[in-house]
C-alpha cells in the first residue's frame, strides 16, 4: 500500500501547475501529497465496495 500512495502522492503533485522536482520537495511538502493520496485511495476504494454491493445478478436460461 505505501507503494500505491508513493505513486498517487507523485502523480498528484505533478499535475499541480507550479510543480517542480518531487525529490528536491522538502518532507513537509511530500507528506502533505502522500495524505492527500491515501485519502484518494481510501475513496476509491470505499467507491468500488458501494459499486460491488449495488449490483445485482441476473441468471437468464439458456434456450437454444
Amino acid at each position: 500500500m505505501e507503494a500505491e500512495i508513493e505513486f498517487v502522492a507523485r502523480a498528484l503533485y505533478t499535475a499541480e501547475d507550479n510543480a517542480q522536482v518531487w525529490e528536491r520537495e522538502p518532507d513537509v511538502v511530500k507528506d502533505e501529497f502522500r495524505l492527500y493520496a491515501q485519502v484518494a485511495l481510501e475513496l476509491l476504494a470505499e467507491h468500488r465496495k458501494q459499486k460491488t454491493l449495488g449490483t445485482e445478478t441476473c441468471i437468464f436460461p439458456y434456450a437454444a
